[in-house]
């Protein structure tokens, strides 16, 4: 039994990292349906584009900096003392102009499908 729960254990704190760097479903499927809106509505061409470029986006930043970047980005314009907070942080200024590089990437690297053409199977 204990050799089970060691193994267990290690097991558990091996894959902590992996899972550290891992963007949450939630997040995947918030930035999805926000880029499909900004271009234009839930189609499968937009659908193609934003996946491609959340991928990019993925590949580029761990998902603690891309959240500290997004955080300091929708935070900075705070007024008052809750916002000194925000304005004040170099590491989250730094990581949102790493974030901001990031997207332009990938929405030059990602192209903007125009039509996409369902073919049925051949049998």
């Amino acid at each position: 039994m204990n050799k089970l729960v060691a193994s267990l254990v290690i097991v558990l704190f091996g894959a902590m990292p992996v899972m550290a760097d891992e963007y949450p479903t939630d997040e995947t499927v918030r930035y999805a349906l926000n880029c499909m809106a900004e271009m234009g509505g839930q189609t499968d061409e937009n659908l193609y584009t934003c996946t491609c470029r959340y991928d990019a986006i993925r590949a580029s930043m761990t998902y603690s900096d891309y959240e500290e970047g997004f955080t300091f980005e929708r935070n900075r314009k705070m007024p008052g003392e809750k916002g000194s907070s925000f304005r004040d942080n170099k590491r989250g200024e730094r990581l949102y102009e790493e974030l901001l590089a990031v997207r332009e990437k990938a929405g030059s690297s990602c192209i903007v499908v125009k039509h996409v053409k369902l073919i049925k199977p051949t049998s």
